[in-house]
């Protein structure tokens, strides 16, 4: 399994997310806390629930040219 590196903002939001998940928190209160819809939180949880930290790394990232298979 790879180590996952979050940005600032998404770090923001997993910490947002797992609290809530673990203590069965306020889905309104999280939303204004992150300034977005309850919609949004709500997919945050399941995504969450389905892939932990990976789930809030952005998908378009930068990968290493060391690191790329060479043919």
């Amino acid at each position: 399994m790879r180590r996952i590196e979050l940005s600032m903002n998404e770090n923001i939001k997993y910490e947002a997310i797992k609290k809530l998940v673990e203590t069965n928190g306020n889905k309104r209160r999280c939303a204004v806390k992150l300034n977005c819809s309850l919609r949004t939180v709500q997919r945050l949880i399941k995504a969450y629930k389905e892939k932990s930290k990976e789930a809030f790394a952005h998908k378009n990232r930068r990968v290493p040219s060391e690191l790329t298979p060479k043919s």
